[in-house]
């Protein structure tokens, strides 16, 4: 017979973290809980529900999910005997499945669902020390790109910047070092400003001239993420009215007509630590 298949990834960790707390594998009845907590990917979460359907036990009052896109009702195979459908979200980064474990207190958890489900999502975040927030399924995509670009796109422009500076001749732990104290002062910036007043640099004063340097010197799939967030950013400035018309026509100029489409080969060992 084939051999059986690896355990899944994170399971040493989890029986590390959780020693008391039992491993039930595919082939057992789930035990008689009074909530069930589903922890998979978005685009797993729904054939997960039809899979542990069958397998939860008729006593238990709640079904949650921990998708932040997906609405309660994605656990519809799970709605039955009056089961109570709802999720928890918690918004924070799980970098790796076997890392260390991540610190939940003081994250905001979004929390949504039928009364009874919604009532078990507020009390398992305040056990785990997060702040719960209702966020109904007409905002969860949004609420869900929001978390995207402040956390999956910011890490992805980062790791960029890292690189550029790495072809400067930075090693890449000190181009680290460099970026880490530029990243906390914006970061903290921009999250206690009202709006886009605290922006710094090029954009800020409308400096084509220097943006349009920049857009020449970087790697062309970097120049074009620059280009991209810049016309953001210069709209943004242009509505707050920080930046005047004539500086954002000219800002517009410099970050049309160039061509984005020839690629970088990487450069050795760039993704070392």
């Amino acid at each position: 017979p084939p051999p059986p298949p690896p355990p899944p990834r994170g399971a040493a960790r989890a029986r590390r973290a959780l020693p008391e707390v039992p491993r039930i594998t595919a082939d057992r009845p789930l035990p008689e809980v009074d909530a069930a907590l589903l922890a998979v990917g978005d685009d797993a979460l729904v054939a997960c529900a039809r899979a542990v359907a069958p397998r939860l036990a008729p006593a238990s009052r709640d079904a949650l999910h921990v998708s932040g896109l997906h609405p309660a009702s994605a656990l519809a195979p799970l709605a039955t005997r009056g089961r109570a459908l709802g999720s928890l979200h918690p918004l924070t980064s799980f970098p790796s499945a076997t890392g260390a474990l991540v610190p939940l207190d003081g994250v905001l958890a979004a929390v949504d669902g039928e009364a009874g489900a919604l009532r078990a999502a507020r009390t398992l975040a305040r056990a785990l020390g997060m702040r719960a927030r209702r966020v109904g399924p007409e905002s969860r995509a949004r609420y869900h790109a929001a978390a995207a670009l402040a956390a999956n796109l910011t890490h992805a422009l980062v790791v960029a910047a890292r690189e550029e500076l790495v072809r400067c001749g930075f090693s890449p732990s000190d181009a680290a070092a460099a970026l880490r104290p530029l990243l906390a002062a914006s970061t903290a910036a921009a999250l206690a400003a009202r709006g886009w007043e605290a922006l710094t640099g090029p954009l800020a004063r409308g400096d084509a001239a220097t943006v349009g340097a920049h857009l020449r010197a970087l790697a062309p799939d970097a120049a074009a993420a620059y280009a991209a967030v810049a016309r953001l950013a210069a709209d943004r400035l242009r509505a707050a009215g920080i930046v005047s018309e004539h500086d954002v026509t000219k800002l517009l100029s410099a970050l049309t007509g160039l061509d984005f489409s020839a690629s970088v080969q990487p450069m050795a060992g760039l993704g070392s630590r």
